[in-house]
């Protein structure tokens, strides 16, 4: 959709919690803009490391994540409370690298069932943890042991929830299924993509340049 439609009653939370992704094209929003929007789809969460506000990160290739590819996973999949929820705008040169995504809810049956009954334990990789975590929060982090089941019910969906990229191990098989049923986002100028955490997991291409993106995670 277009950016200009937004104020045509359309339910933005309705369409992600039914689709798990949004995609907005043509948007021109300065800070100030993109943190109301984001305000408008759930309780933003505040931090502290590559902010540009309170909530709003920097992913650019001096911030967060840099210019290195990064691997599936599924933000927040360590954390707290339900902050499910990303909101990614296209500042400069979103372009240089792609992002792909895969509903994890389309998983197939064999997968589910193979994994009905195991929890996977989730932590920070050491590649983050110093560019993304104050001291403090790795401390409570490791205490909390934060662990989530590899199937539940999500939203009225059965979804297979395994974080690749901040899981204690590799599953060759779920890696398998997101590389063959990934959908890449080339990113254009003016885009901003809206996805729920706990059904979609995503990775994105490195890169060489400046790009830069704004960030916002929320609950959802």
């Amino acid at each position: 959709m277009n950016y200009g439609d937004l104020g045509s009653g359309i339910d933005l939370k309705e369409l992600l919690l039914s689709f798990g992704i949004v995609h907005i094209k043509n948007a021109e929003l300065n800070i100030i803009e993109f943190a109301e929007l984001a305000e408008k789809l759930g309780k933003p969460l505040k931090t502290e490391k590559h902010t540009v506000n309170q909530y709003v990160q920097m992913v650019s290739t001096d911030g967060l994540f840099e210019d290195k590819e990064v691997d599936w996973h599924n933000d927040w999949s360590y954390g707290r409370g339900n902050y499910y929820g990303t909101i990614l705008y296209n500042v400069k040169s979103g372009s240089l690298a792609n992002t792909y995504f895969v509903d994890m809810a389309d998983a197939p049956r064999e997968l589910k069932k193979k994994y009905k009954n195991e929890v996977g334990e989730y932590f920070p990789p050491e590649s983050l943890q110093e560019k993304c975590f104050t001291e403090k929060q790795i401390r409570i982090l490791k205490k909390m042991k934060v662990t989530r089941p590899f199937v539940q019910k999500y939203n009225d969906k059965e979804i297979l929830y395994c974080s690749l990229g901040t899981i204690n191990k590799d599953f060759p098989d779920i890696r398998e299924f997101a590389e063959n049923n990934s959908y890449k986002h080339e990113w254009e100028e003016g885009d901003i993509l809206i996805w729920d955490n706990m059904r979609m997991m995503h990775k994105r291409d490195s890169f060489k340049g400046e790009r830069t993106l704004w960030r916002v995670q929320f609950a959802i």
